[in-house]
């Protein structure tokens, strides 16, 4: 059985079966694999809560006068598109600045040409903020400046998804057509968050700009989200156990059975 450990097909012959959910994985799309199409009935991912303690903040816009986006995603992942998009979020909200961390804006260079790829789509380089690398504690902590995460695609984020969800920060994702892009979906609908859900690049850009309008609102899910994401399948590890048990048992029976009428055939 293959998991985590590839986000797609593996090819392999010797291949039984992909472990995935209802969401990354939707029904009619098992001709993309040569395994058989295994689904737990809720997440294939459970995540483990940081272990440093770090307190949800206020919503930063009521302070600052001003909205920030954020994404602390790997910078490879911020292609063409992604960065179009967000440049439109920004386009349509004046005064709202996006926040990008990750350990490869240390550099300056970096730095210089992310924007010079935002000024080539009008975006000035007053309204974009830059982070490197940091402590577990001060990466959670700079949560604290972020009022929504943006996630690029096709490539969304997992842990990092996570993280912000913990910080109180909602996630803006796009779906996906596959099981790697869909990954966003499954956490979203997970975390009982159905309305940050985009179905393509203009309702992204649609929903970014709705879900600022109301920032009282936004401020009231932000207080609520973490004990929320507590109370979900996405950090419940014994819940999550029992399903993974219930699926390697089932898988067995399922080989053993196919087995035993190739043995009586032949």
């Amino acid at each position: 059985m293959t998991w985590l450990g590839y986000f797609a097909t593996t090819g392999v012959p010797g291949m039984n079966y992909i472990l995935v959910d209802p969401w990354s994985v939707p029904p009619g799309e098992e001709k993309h694999f040569t395994e058989e199409v295994w689904r737990l009935p809720e997440t294939r991912m459970c995540f483990t809560p940081p272990e440093v303690a770090v307190d949800v903040g206020p919503l930063p816009a009521l302070a600052s006068g001003h909205v920030t986006f954020g994404c602390f995603n790997q910078l490879a992942k911020l292609n063409e598109s992604v960065l179009e998009a967000w440049a439109r979020v920004l386009q349509a909200v004046p005064g709202a600045r996006l926040f990008l961390k990750a350990n490869q804006l240390n550099d300056a260079i970096v730095q210089e040409d992310l924007r010079a790829r935002f000024a080539h789509r009008g975006i000035a380089g007053p309204r974009l903020i830059f982070g490197g690398f940091s402590s577990r504690a001060d990466y959670l902590a700079a949560y604290h400046k972020v009022d929504i995460a943006l996630v690029p695609f096709p490539y969304p984020g997992g842990t990092t998804t996570m993280d912000a969800l913990w910080m109180g920060v909602p996630v803006l994702t796009l779906r996906g057509d596959r099981l790697l892009s869909r990954q966003g979906e499954c956490l979203m609908m997970n975390a009982g968050l159905r309305d940050w859900i985009a179905t393509d690049m203009n309702d992204y850009v649609s929903r970014a700009v709705r879900k600022i309008a109301n920032l009282n609102a936004l401020a009231q899910l932000r207080a609520g989200l973490r004990k929320q994401i507590q109370a979900s399948p996405l950090v419940d590890a014994h819940r999550f156990a029992g399903h993974f048990e219930a699926a390697l048992r089932a898988m067995w029976q399922s080989w053993c059975s196919q087995n035993t009428r190739r043995e009586r055939s032949s």
